[in-house]
Parts: C-alpha cells; structure tokens; sequence
C-alpha cells in the first residue's frame, strides 16, 4: 500500500519544513501542493481558500496543527477522520488496469518507438524545457491567452512527460492552472517547489549544460509564445543567465547574452529593442507558435545568408530530418554534384544543412550536436555556414 499523503499550507518556511519533516519520519509522503490523490491538508493560520476549496472537493481530509502534531506522536486520530480517510482510500482504489508486457513497446505522440537509450534523455529534456517554459510565461506574473494555449498544448502534445510518475503532482497544479487561466501566489510556488523536487530526485540539479540549455530554450519559448517580450520578461531573462553563468560562452546563451548587453548599455529599452530580441529568440528556437500554433520542438532558424553554395570538393554535413528525402538520398544527391559528405561536423566541413524537421533525439530543443560543434567553430572563425533544407533546395 503507498504512503498516506499529506501537504502542509498556511505555515511560514521554518514551521513547514519541520511538520514535513516529522510527517517523512511517520511515514506520510509529503506533497508541496493539494494533489488529485492528497489524503490530508493540514492547514496552519494564513491557509488559503483556495487550497482549502480544492482539497474538499476532492475529498481530502483536513486537520489543524494540533491534530496533525497528536497523530505523529501518539499514532491517533478522531474516529471521524479515520473512517474519513478508509472511505477516501476505498473510493479511490482503481480497477486493476491491464499490465504492460515485457516485450511491449513505449510509443510517442506520433507512434514512434522509444528506443531504450533514448527515453530517458528524452524526458529529461522534456522536463528541462518544461521548467523554462513555466518560468517563462510566469516572468511577469500573467497568463495571457496566447501563453494558456501554449502551455495547454504543450503538456498536450508531450505524454512522455504528463505520463511520467514524477511529474503527476506538477501536471495537477498545471490542469488548475489551466482550468482558471491564473497563476495564484500559491500555485506559482508549489509549481517551483514541485519541479525543483523532480529535478533533486532525478538529479536533475546537478552542474550539467545540457539541462541549462534546455531550460534556456524553453525560457525563451515561455516569454516569446504571445509574440512579444515586454521588460519584465527581459529582466527576468536578464537574471536567469547571470544564474547560469556557466554556458554564456556557449550557443545560444552567448547570443542572447550579447544582444542583451546591447538593450542594456544606454539604461533605456525601446520597443524597436524588444522586437529586436523577440526575432532573436524565434530565430534561436525556431518557435512561431502564434503563427503556426505549434509547440512541438522545432529546427533552429539562425541560418547564414549566403547567395551561393559551392558543392565541388566541399565539405558538407547533414542532419535533422529532411522533407524531400532520407538523409542517404540527401547526401547522395550532395556527392553527385561533387560535395565531400561526412556523418559529423569536420574542420574540413563548410556547410551544415539542417533539416526542416527536428529531430526528436536531438540532445536540445532546437539542434543537436552538430549544430553546436557548427556554431562553436564559426564562433573561432572557422570558415562554416549553417543553412536550411529550402536554401540547399534552391541552391541546387
């Protein structure tokens, strides 16, 4: 049987962080916020309404400190709470669902096989980003209609994610969330307090620049997915960064670095500024949603504007997902007007033709290894043009 589960609410930081510790050593499981399949809420002085509210709608038991205290101490509780508790407990005791087979294999949103290296990286670029986008579209302190589209189609379209055991309690706030449009005091801290427990779980905390790409990439989804960047949104992408000073040398946080530095240097952000970053951002993440309407990760769009492409004796590189062919035929097609194709990014390589399609195991949101060894080398001054499917297309 698991664990009772409990949350604490209306209590100061100090006095929380005791009672949830004294309810670990009884065995109750704690949670930062009413979930869908909370037991009990104990409530202190500043307990919110809504908390309370949600908590009796879906049953859960509710009990003051005192209580909560007498039952750590002595096991007991009120007759009437435990037969509460054994009602709430058999009501929600599901029909045993059908076992998934050894053999069976875990599907995506578009029936594509999992494989069994990739999963797990798969997910945890999903929940990276996940964090970004929320902090994101929490930067200044609304939820516009645009970012509630966005952030309803996203969990949506990424199952891997709202199926994940760990991220059960994080996608219940979301759905209330999304259910009243408004991100209250209280949500908006238990949604952070929730994440950072995943990320501490799955040690997702620890110093690792992939993650902190992903969150970056997802933050500049969050603050672009209405199609404008207001001040709060660049202060809060301001002091992000200066949290992750570690990959500001690397792509695309040099970027957006840079052109942040240009905002600031006369102390004063015009609009022509903010339509400037938000073109930035959208180049970075190849993210449009509220032209496409689409949330899924999507190519890099910082492509060289170049009015030719050489392919005699010149080195190119291919990667992501091509819609006029397979990467073999792209490449053959290359080798047949005399280019040099190679499977990785070379010293020798002058072109990278990405893909008008992402691909889903790249290791970031919007580009993959090769892209980042592209961009690092142009970084050096190495002569290297990264350009897109329909540029090679109308090249040839």
């Amino acid at each position: 049987m698991k664990a009772f589960e409990i949350c604490f609410t209306g209590f100061n930081a100090v006095e929380r962080n005791e009672l949830e510790t004294q309810a670990e050593l009884v065995g109750l499981s704690v949670k930062k916020s009413v979930t869908k399949n909370l037991h009990i809420l104990c409530i202190g002085e500043n307990a919110g309404p809504s908390k309370i509210d949600k908590a009796r709608e879906g049953g859960s038991v509710i009990i003051d400190k005192s209580q909560f205290v007498h039952f750590a101490e002595t096991g007991e509780l009120p007759q009437t709470t435990v037969e509460q508790i054994l009602n709430l407990v058999e009501s929600r005791t599901p029909i045993k669902a059908k076992q998934q087979k050894p053999n069976d294999v875990l599907l995506n949103k578009d029936a594509q096989p999992y494989g069994r290296f990739n999963q797990a990286a798969n997910i945890e670029k999903a929940i990276a980003s996940l964090h970004g986008i929320l902090l994101g579209i929490t930067a200044d302190s609304k939820l516009k209609p645009a970012e509630h589209a966005f952030l309803d189609l996203w969990l949506r379209t990424h199952g891997e994610v709202s199926d994940d055991p760990d991220m059960v309690d994080i996608v219940d706030v979301l759905n209330d969330v999304l259910e009243d449009g408004i991100i209250d005091e209280d949500e908006h801290d238990d949604l952070f307090c929730l994440i950072n427990d995943v990320n501490n779980v799955r040690g997702f905390n620890e110093p690792s620049s992939h993650n902190q790409v992903n969150q970056l990439l997802g933050l500049l989804q969050g603050i672009s997915a209405d199609n404008e960047i207001n001040e709060k949104e660049i202060d809060a992408l301001a002091v992000w960064l200066d949290e992750n000073h570690q990959i500001l040398d690397k792509w695309p946080a040099n970027v957006v670095t840079s052109k942040l530095c240009q905002i600031f240097e006369d102390g004063i952000i015009t609009e022509d500024e903010k339509k400037d970053l938000l073109l930035t951002v959208q180049k970075v993440t190849g993210n449009r949603f509220c032209e496409t309407g689409d949330v899924t990760d999507t190519t890099t769009e910082c492509f060289d504007d170049i009015s030719e492409i050489p392919h005699d004796n010149i080195g190119f590189c291919f990667t992501g997902k091509f819609k006029s062919g397979s990467r073999k035929t792209v490449e053959s097609k290359a080798q047949s007007l005399g280019a040099i194709t190679s499977k990785g990014v070379l010293l020798s390589t002058q072109f990278v033709v990405i893909g008008t399609l992402a691909s889903r195991d790249w290791k970031y949101l919007s580009h993959g290894r090769k892209i980042e060894k592209a961009m690092s080398l142009k970084e050096k001054g190495h002569k290297i043009y990264v350009i897109s499917e329909e540029q090679w297309l109308t090249a040839i």
